[in-house]
């Protein structure tokens, strides 16, 4: 979908050669990943860049606003998110539909880090659906034009 967008798509993971990564970031003028440490190398981000954040489920708005919305608004990093659905995480596949770690992750929170970073930031994987996530691919390419 992002290619039929208009993107030219590159797909990397961090090595050892670290500054050929930050090559390869740079020369982006969108970064998308889950929340996680992944997001960090945003630094190699260019200014203006956009850098689109996936929400997974679990309650982590206010760490995924933290670490990364703030930061990326103080080096002039355009920043949009996109929060999935409990349809989009494979945590409906690990509990039933009315467990606490899908109706209320309020209640895991109260059981401490270690809970929430073992179920929510571990467990969990993330399938878009494409058709909500365009929207947000869309508004990027606009702020790129802007």
């Amino acid at each position: 979908m992002a290619k039929r967008l208009g993107f030219r798509v590159v797909v990397a993971e961090p090595d050892a050669d670290v500054s050929g990564f930050a090559k390869i970031i740079n020369s982006c003028d969108v970064m998308m990943g889950v929340h996680g440490a992944g997001l960090t190398n945003m630094v190699f981000l260019p200014e203006k860049a956009v850098l689109v954040q996936v929400i997974p489920i679990g309650g982590t708005e206010w760490l995924s606003k933290t670490y990364f919305e703030e930061p990326a608004k103080d080096m002039n990093i355009r920043y949009l998110d996109y929060k999935i659905r409990v349809e989009e995480s494979t945590l409906i596949h690990q509990y039933p539909a009315d467990h606490v770690v899908l109706r209320d992750p309020s209640e895991i929170w109260k059981q401490g880090w270690s809970a929430v970073q073992s179920i929510y930031l571990s467990k969990q994987n993330v399938t878009l659906d494409v058709n909500r996530f365009r929207p947000t691919l869309v508004k990027a390419l606009e702020l790129l034009h802007q």
